[in-house]
């Protein structure tokens, strides 16, 4: 059975946004799986729980 996900949205300044499609392209890695690598590290620097399981890496 497939993961439930939601849609996340937001703002962020040009070059941010660039230097993030760029680094993914190199990486080879979406967009998606890079966001959610991102949001779950963040989370753990605050001390917060982050419920289920990590698909990168």
């Amino acid at each position: 059975m497939a993961e439930e996900t939601r849609e996340v949205r937001g703002r962020l300044p040009k070059d941010l946004k660039i230097a993030f499609e760029i680094a993914c392209a190199r990486l080879e890695l979406t967009q998606t799986a890079a966001l959610e690598e991102a949001i779950r590290d963040w989370l753990q620097k605050k001390d917060f729980p982050t419920g289920g399981k990590s698909q990168g890496g």
